[in-house]
């Protein structure tokens, strides 16, 4: 008779058994629930601390623009060679995240400024007429939290679009 079969024997079901103790124990092996866990409290066991807040979502976007100067129309004279008079300042809000405002392409204005981090002008290569009309631009209030105070006189509508893409597009 072998007596090391009841020890090995014994020895598997001490292993096998489930412990019960008053001591915690830990495990090395991760657990799996459905449900989120709360964190443990600095205070002791029993305690226990509200899981942290979702982040907020990034900062808003709000932007006053305003143009001044010619229509995106021609203000060339007329005919009767008669020059319309200058259109009074035009000025919308652009909401970002999510584009809206009354802005009419709020969406493509904010898709820009994210483009620039924010920035308003671009550079631009793009060639225009040397026609001097002069645009005034104005932006003012936050993107993301940052604020922006722009302010810019361009020689045209042209060089005004090619190197603010959207943003002053209305």
């Amino acid at each position: 008779m072998n007596t090391h079969l009841p020890a090995a024997l014994l020895a598997t079901l001490f292993l096998a058994a489930p412990t019960t103790s008053a001591a915690p124990t830990t495990s090395a092996a991760p657990t799996t629930s459905a449900a989120p866990t709360a964190p443990a409290s600095p205070d002791g066991p029993g305690t226990t601390v509200a899981p942290a807040p979702a982040p907020a979502p990034a900062t808003a976007t709000t932007l006053r623009l305003t143009v001044s100067g010619p229509a995106p129309a021609t203000t060339a004279p007329s005919p009767d060679a008669v020059a319309p008079s200058v259109p009074a300042a035009r000025t919308v809000t652009l909401l970002c995240d999510p584009a809206g405002g009354d802005h009419p392409r709020a969406e493509a204005a904010c898709a820009d400024l994210d483009a620039r981090q924010g920035r308003v002008e671009r550079d631009s290569d793009t060639a225009c007429v040397l026609l001097y009309d002069p645009v005034e631009v104005r932006a003012e209030g936050v993107w993301r939290g940052r604020p922006v105070s722009f302010s810019r006189q361009y020689g045209n509508t042209c060089e005004l679009n090619a190197r603010t893409g959207a943003v002053f597009a209305f």
